[in-house]
């Protein structure tokens, strides 16, 4: 967009309506960005709600066919055209503000008025929306991906400005070539590939990976690999490594099973403890994963050493502030290393085999228990020790019922104060050794 063009918009600007004021109206701080029309032009004016409810308007932008920009206040008071694009900044200084610049759009069809009515705006669903219209203005065939599903390779993405503030930024996937107004040169994809990722347009990334990967694999293939391995190329070659076999094969299995790389990993895991041969397919892609990954969790038996049990029982007393109980559930630790050999040959999961990497302070194994059954076997929960929840399985490796997943997120909010409080203290003892 012109200079001289820019000059003349920066008058132009629409006043805004009495609805929206009504809407801006009330007390307490809050942001607002208010839509507006003249002409094809689509006019954004971005205001600041003080607590006494008061206005103050911070910014101003405009959209157009031929360009974009922001519009910022002088200390004379005018209007005037910045030379950089971002999402609006609401607080003139950070004195009694936590810069909590997220806003509300008001009139938000608007656009569909103006020259931005191809923007496919309604489809995008982040939390920038003035930059992703800034992303359209620029490469104005990224309606193609959205109306195509591929709105995942537009994404928000954290920045840093003055003074350390966060904003977001609106990218595209390095991966989609904007030059080209062709879809399939775009996504880089041939039309047999962009048919085969129809309808998992979400793997795009992880195919592309793969299929870097392995040049000359059928499209099919690449795109069952990135279904079940993701982007992990690394946990795939190890797979293939330890069983002889190729990644291609392990992944239909696992997906046709409908076992994770976490449990598939486990059972690699405990055939090497157990000294089995993974090459054996009978044991690697066993005909029934969860019966057979059973009955090897429960003939891992691990034996308690003596240093074992001790480090057991120098960790009961700090474990007790993790125990908590809600309505009718609640968490306990075990009283000993056996009952946790005991529990996965009870729910028929894997979880012995971090009886000693709990002992040893490594990782947290709890119960989660029915009140009334405290001693019955029910679901498993593994915690790190940075108090993250990393999984909860129950029998069979079953996930958690809508009851037992709302508890854990009760337990949640009871631990994270617990934890943050530790790392607190614990970067206090070492900025005091340093000293």
């Amino acid at each position: 967009m012109r200079k001289a063009r820019k000059e003349a918009l920066l008058t132009a600007f629409p006043e805004v309506g009495q609805e929206a004021r009504r809407t801006m109206a009330g007390r307490g701080a809050d942001n607002f960005a208010v839509m507006l029309t003249q002409g094809r032009e689509l006019f954004v004016r971005c205001f600041h709600r003080y607590s006494d409810g008061s206005l103050a308007e911070r910014q101003r932008y405009v959209f157009a066919k031929d360009g974009c920009f922001r519009a910022g206040l002088a200390d004379d008071g005018t209007w005037q055209v910045r030379r950089e694009f971002r999402e609006p900044v609401f607080h003139k200084s950070s004195y009694g503000y936590n810069y909590d610049d997220r806003y509300r759009l008001i009139g938000e069809d608007v656009w569909r008025e103006s020259d931005m009515r191809y923007s496919m705006l309604d489809r995008y669903g982040g939390a920038a929306p003035l930059d992703y219209l800034h992303l359209y203005c620029r490469h104005p065939n990224i309606e193609y991906l959205m109306k195509q599903g591929y709105g995942g390779t537009i994404r928000d993405e954290a920045a840093w400005s003055c003074y350390c503030r966060s904003t977001i930024r609106v990218t595209l996937d390095p991966n989609i070539d904007c030059r080209s107004n062709d879809l399939l040169r775009m996504l880089g994809l041939t039309r047999t590939e962009f048919f085969a990722l129809r309808g998992q347009e979400e793997h795009y990334d992880e195919y592309l990976l793969w299929r870097r990967q392995y040049p000359g694999t059928p499209p099919e293939e690449l795109l069952l690999l990135a279904r079940v391995f993701h982007s992990e190329r690394g946990t795939a070659e190890r797979f293939a490594a330890e069983t002889g076999l190729r990644p291609a094969r392990i992944a239909r299995y696992l997906e046709a099973q409908g076992v994770t790389l976490r449990d598939y990993s486990d059972h690699i895991d405990l055939c090497r403890r157990l000294g089995y041969d993974m090459h054996d397919t009978a044991l690697s892609l066993p005909h029934r994963f969860a019966v057979m990954h059973g009955r090897l969790a429960a003939l891992a038996v691990y034996k308690e050493s003596e240093a074992q049990r001790e480090a057991f029982a120098a960790h009961l007393a700090e474990r007790e502030a993790l125990t908590f109980r809600d309505g009718a559930l609640c968490v306990r630790q075990p009283r000993d290393l056996g009952e946790i050999v005991a529990e996965g040959r009870a729910l028929c999961h894997c979880v012995g085999g971090y009886a000693k990497r709990h002992a040893e302070g490594r990782l947290h194994i709890l119960f989660i228990r029915r009140i009334d059954a405290a001693d019955e076997p029910f679901y498993t929960m593994e915690l790190s020790t940075r108090g993250e929840i990393v999984q909860v399985r129950g029998s069979r490796n079953c996930a958690p019922t809508p009851e037992v997943a709302a508890f854990v997120e009760q337990y949640r909010g009871h631990i994270t104060p617990l934890f943050e409080k530790r790392q607190k203290e614990g970067e206090t003892h070492e900025r005091d050794h340093r000293i």
